[in-house]
């Protein structure tokens, strides 16, 4: 894991969107590793890894603590791995704090994305709307990119 996604370690340069991303044990770094090198370095992303074992108070101290590190005025999108779970339930307790989006269901699409998207022009929810809609695109089964009309029946 480079030095700029180290827990909670980094913020976004000035007026861009920050960006935070929370998943059960290390799958955040792993993503954001991967999509590095595909892509090249994706700046200021700040990881943050849970274990199961942790107590969910401490979870949404760190998560909370990324959010701080990431914002730069822009506001910021954290993205989880699983809604409903105890990482994703830390990310949306910053729901409350100012300009502040959580995406759920990362995948590496998204974070290949990010490496085109200019974090200053858009907004937490704009940002996690393309995002979104670029991870759901990436979804697909494979009869249907071999079927002219559609999956082999």
């Amino acid at each position: 894991m480079t030095t700029e996604h180290q827990d909670a370690a980094l913020g976004c340069g000035d007026g861009e969107v920050g960006l935070v991303v929370v998943t059960h044990g290390c799958a955040c770094g792993d993503l954001v590793a991967a999509a590095e090198a595909i892509v090249g370095g994706l700046p200021d992303v700040v990881s943050v890894p849970t274990d199961p074992r942790e107590d969910p108070l401490a979870i949404q101290q760190r998560v909370s603590a990324a959010v701080a590190a990431a914002d730069r005025g822009q506001g910021v999108l954290i993205l989880t791995d699983l809604h409903g779970s105890t990482p994703a339930n830390a990310c949306i307790a910053q729901l409350g704090r100012r300009n502040v989006e959580v995406l759920f269901g990362i995948n590496l699409p998204m974070l290949i994305k990010l490496s085109t998207c200019d974090r200053r022009s858009l907004g937490p929810q704009q940002l996690g709307e393309l995002l979104r809609d670029t991870g759901r695109r990436s979804i697909r089964l494979g009869s249907e990119m071999l079927a002219p009309t559609g999956p082999v029946k």
